[in-house]
């Protein structure tokens, strides 16, 4: 029978996996100047200023690309630490991640523009998991997660937030908190973005946290920030960066589920080849997840797909 840390090694790692939906058009020509941070004044900003400095950033950072990944996995009690690794991002839906131990590939994930997938090599199944984002998106599939791909694209800075949504800024003595309310799946949930106030500047982040909480005010997910790369714009000044996660939390407490991804040595912005985004033949059976609906309530893959 499969580990309970197994379980949530694959599982946690397929909820990145499929949110890395991202953007296909190319970065907006630089500005002149760095983009205005509009929690560097004593002004509390307002929920358009903020919205717009998150939708500058976002439109700067169009592709990912580090041969250099570490994963921690703390799951119910389990910890994992996968030493090495890939990601791959590259809009608007293309992702892989790949997760190994002394060398040897432990995890895959994976995602085009019409599906995600993911494999685990211990689990006794030996199967590839895979499924269309058409099935994801009309509420096809039981993940065994609440998830919700955009989020975690907010989480990588990658994703804009809508203009016109229904926004509000609360503050406190150090942070600002820009607060959304919105609905996931049919079901109302708030969105949090917390910002340091002041200019962050060197590895810090402006952006120090993102959080979800359902209708009735339980956290469902949250990623936060531990520290950013700072890649200068190329046109000859200092002061304008493209801002890529350096380490980035995510946690799941109702799931007791958390991953710690410290990016490396990234690059940025590069063309991706596609061959890296093809689903793979791996495993001694693929399960479609939209139609074979294997996920039951406690989220572990019943004995008939092992």
């Amino acid at each position: 029978m499969r580990s309970i840390g197994t379980a949530a090694v694959g599982l946690s790692l397929l909820l990145l996996g499929t949110g890395c939906n991202i953007f296909s058009a190319r970065p907006e020509p630089p500005d002149a100047k760095a983009p205005p941070i509009p929690t560097g004044s004593a002004r509390t900003p307002t929920a358009d200023e903020l919205v717009g400095y998150l939708n500058r950033e976002a439109s700067r950072l169009q592709s990912i690309d580090t041969r250099d990944l570490s994963i921690d996995v703390r799951a119910q009690g389990t910890s994992v630490s996968l030493d090495s690794g890939v990601l791959l991002c590259q809009k608007p839906r293309y992702f892989k991640l790949v997760g190994k131990k002394f060398g040897s590939q432990e995890v895959l994930v994976g995602s085009n523009e019409e599906r995600f997938w993911f494999y685990v090599k211990r689990d006794p199944s030996d199967a590839l998991f895979h499924c269309s984002y058409t099935d994801f998106d009309k509420g096809a599939v039981d993940l065994p997660f609440p998830f919700e791909p955009e989020w975690v694209l907010e989480a990588l800075g990658m994703a804009p937030l809508p203009r016109d949504g229904a926004y509000r800024v609360d503050e406190d003595k150090s942070t600002y908190r820009l607060i959304e309310t919105t609905s996931l799946r049919g079901q109302k949930v708030r969105k949090v973005t917390v910002f340091h106030k002041g200019e962050a500047r060197g590895n810090q982040p402006q952006v120090k946290a993102r959080m979800m909480y359902d209708a009735n005010d339980r956290l469902i997910c949250a990623a936060t920030i531990k520290s950013v790369s700072r890649i200068p714009l190329d046109h000859g000044t200092r002061s304008a960066y493209i801002t890529c996660p350096q380490v980035i939390k995510l946690e799941w407490p109702a799931q007791q589920t958390e991953l710690i991804l410290d990016l490396g040595k990234a690059n940025v912005n590069g063309q991706l080849a596609m061959e890296s985004f093809q689903m793979p033949h791996l495993g001694s059976k693929q399960v479609d997840l939209g139609r074979d609906r294997p996920a039951g309530r406690s989220g572990v893959v019943p004995a008939r797909f092992r």
